[in-house]
């Protein structure tokens, strides 16, 4: 479904050259970088500059369910695909994994409904 979704996405050209992190050659570290060259690029030019730095470790874990499935739904991904991602969502359970040690398992609920 990732590759779907994320060819879908593509093809479409819905994804922007900002957004980073799940993109092939797009790391976290590639962000920094850009962000590193705009600083850069504004204390050559004696200018002014302002940085925001958020934590967003865990992010998905805040992620609004139903802004997700609407935006995908803004997106073009509507009708069976869109179900799918709403069950999948729905009614979960997740442990996550360290090596060989796991965490207990949690049940997952459509959040923002």
């Amino acid at each position: 479904m990732f590759n779907k979704l994320l060819s879908f996405l593509y093809k479409n050209k819905i994804l922007t050259e900002a957004q980073n992190g799940f993109r092939k050659g797009k790391l976290i570290e590639t962000a920094v970088q850009t962000f590193n060259e705009i600083i850069q690029e504004a204390l050559d030019k004696v200018t002014h500059s302002i940085g925001m730095f958020i934590d967003l470790t865990k992010a998905h874990d805040t992620l609004n369910h139903k802004v997700f499935l609407e935006k995908l739904s803004s997106c073009g991904t509507r009708g069976i695909t869109n179900l799918w991602f709403k069950s999948y969502l729905t009614k979960r359970r997740q442990s996550k994994q360290l090596q060989q040690c796991y965490s207990a398992q949690i049940q997952i609920f459509l959040y923002g409904n």
